[in-house]
């Protein structure tokens, strides 16, 4: 799970200055204006709470994480209560925008590149190649969804071809498997502090 967060955080937090941009669409520009915002609020000399907040605000548009955290439940995700869902909804994207902005540092996002985009509809993909720092170069693809309002938002990242929302849905059954939901709960606020 550590790998996976670090790669989304490594993904999301990239410069838009791209090496290549491929046959870039709506998603792909959309996708790379939420980057680049993020990108310079966390490269800021002192972060702030203020700064923290936009950051979040801009990830929550970019985003959809109802979505992705009914994915991440899946056959949980029925028995739960509408309290219990927008409890590990808010949890879940706390702890995905944690990971995500904690390792902005590990890309070298001189060699970030947008490799264009694949639309079908509403469903988008775009397709994009991270350079770390230490010069590991990963495949990195974002599933996106035009919602209301005609906006492009991220319902699954794919690492070299690995579903990050499988990998926590995953994690999440096995937990579960030999704990309750409200103990999932549990941990997932304390990771929140």
């Amino acid at each position: 799970m550590s790998r996976c967060l670090i790669v989304i955080a490594v993904v999301l937090a990239l410069v838009a200055g791209a090496v290549s941009d491929g046959c870039a669409g709506e998603p792909t520009d959309q996708l790379r204006t939420a980057i680049e915002q993020v990108y310079r609020i966390t490269q800021s000399s002192t972060p702030t709470r203020a700064s923290d907040n936009t950051s979040a605000e801009i990830l929550d548009q970019m985003f959809d994480w109802s979505r992705m955290a009914r994915a991440a439940l899946r056959r949980h995700w029925e028995t739960r209560t509408p309290e219990e869902r927008a409890e590990f909804t808010t949890l879940f994207a706390g702890l995905f925008r944690r990971a995500y902005v904690s390792r902005i540092h590990l890309v070298d996002a001189s060699k970030f590149q947008y490799l264009g985009d694949r639309i079908d509809g509403e469903r988008a993909t775009v397709k994009t190649k991270v350079s770390t720092k230490r010069g590991s170069a990963l495949d990195v693809d974002y599933a996106m969804r035009l919602g209301d309002g005609q906006r492009w938002r991220v319902d699954d990242v794919l690492v070299e071809r690995i579903s990050l929302l499988d990998n926590y849905r995953e994690q999440f059954d096995a937990f579960l498997a030999r704990q309750s939901f409200d103990a999932l709960l549990q941990k997932l606020r304390g990771a929140g502090k």
